[in-house]
């Protein structure tokens, strides 16, 4: 059974497009950044402000930042691909599909209000093209 099989393909086509987002996620955050003044001092401060959270170590906020920034990237990935992994396995059957189907699609449902609140434009449509796709795939990963 293929990944594009009927009842397996708009669940392949979400998962594919939820590792295209963790991509340009850290392609967003990889990339070089403005280096105006003001910018230039919010990150002095997040680098110079350190927390003491035990273990011996005190990252500074602009540390926190960078590695929530790349949890976010490899979770997105992770979601995508065992997405994937389940879309090949033909003993998935179609029941097993939109169940997971139903639950990326909350997850991206979530991120999508999520960055509508903050207002980050980017992930907020890209989260909710994603959402989209798996709120198809719930429907036709039951045929």
């Amino acid at each position: 059974m293929s990944l594009f099989s009927p009842g397996r393909r708009m669940f392949s086509t979400a998962s594919i497009a939820m590792i295209v987002v963790a991509i340009l996620h850290t392609i967003g955050n990889v990339a070089p950044q403005a280096e105006d003044a003001p910018m230039l001092a919010v990150r002095a401060g997040m680098e110079g402000y350190r927390i003491p959270l035990g273990i011996g170590m005190s990252p500074s906020i602009w540390d926190i930042f960078r590695g929530l920034t790349f949890t976010m990237s490899v979770c997105l990935l992770a979601m995508g691909t065992l997405g994937l992994v389940l879309a090949a396995d033909s003993e998935a059957a179609p029941r097993v599909l939109s169940r997971m189907a139903v639950v990326l699609a909350a997850t991206s449902a979530l991120l999508t209000l999520l960055y509508a609140y903050y207002r980050i434009p980017p992930p907020l449509i890209s989260m909710a093209i994603v959402t989209v796709l798996y709120v198809v795939a719930v429907r036709s990963s039951r045929s």
